[in-house]
């Protein structure tokens, strides 16, 4: 059954890394602007924000049934999603991280980017400290086709999580990084497993 439209919300979710040269080298606007009342604050550890309505605007009429197998999918796809984003956030936060959680949990297009970014973070001597905030919805979940497939969008926000000296930790942020903004997440099952395949952001939306 394909399910459009759905803004499933997660009653666990991640914080999580994301393709650092891409979005922290890019122009940011003012971390204030768009609905940051509505990101929790993150916790002592992962899986502390609270999920948001993506600035899409989809209503709640179009909120995924919680029983049957369509919200069962769906809890089990932002599950996998929050263990990318756990997985990348350990990951960068280490100066001798090889990346191989991530292997288990991303291919494609998602996989080369982020272990790029890792290996650049590396030759700059650099680690991610802090915690971004996150609120994913899953807006696609397709049952029928082989591979099943879903999408979720997400709402990032780094204002708190930042580049760092590997050995001492001070901040080394670039002068100017994108803080927040929407990203369109594609996941595909394979294997029995829901791994993730793109991540796209989408700079020209707020949330």
């Amino acid at each position: 059954m394909r399910q459009r439209g759905i803004m499933m919300r997660s009653g666990v979710v991640g914080v999580g890394g994301v393709f650092l040269l891409t979005f922290l080298t890019a122009c940011g606007g003012d971390p204030s602007a768009g609905s940051a009342d509505r990101l929790a604050t993150p916790g002592a550890g992962l899986g502390q924000a609270a999920p948001v309505t993506p600035s899409s605007g989809s209503g709640p009429g179009a909120i995924a049934p919680t029983e049957g197998p369509v919200g069962a999918m769906g809890r089990v796809v932002l599950m996998a999603y929050q263990s990318w984003w756990d997985a990348q956030t350990a990951a960068f936060g280490q100066s001798d991280s090889d990346g191989s959680q991530l292997r288990a949990l991303s291919t494609g297009l998602a996989l080369s980017q982020t272990l790029a970014s890792l290996h650049q973070l590396h030759e700059a001597k650099l680690v991610m400290i802090g915690a971004p905030r996150n609120a994913p919805v899953v807006k696609t979940l397709d049952l029928t086709t082989d591979p099943q497939t879903s999408v979720i969008e997400d709402c990032l926000d780094v204002t708190d999580w930042h580049q760092a000296d590997a050995v001492t930790k001070t901040p080394k942020d670039p002068p100017q990084r994108l803080t927040r903004y929407t990203a369109t997440v594609s996941l595909r099952k394979s294997d029995g497993r829901w791994m993730i395949v793109d991540f796209k952001r989408e700079v020209g939306r707020t949330c």
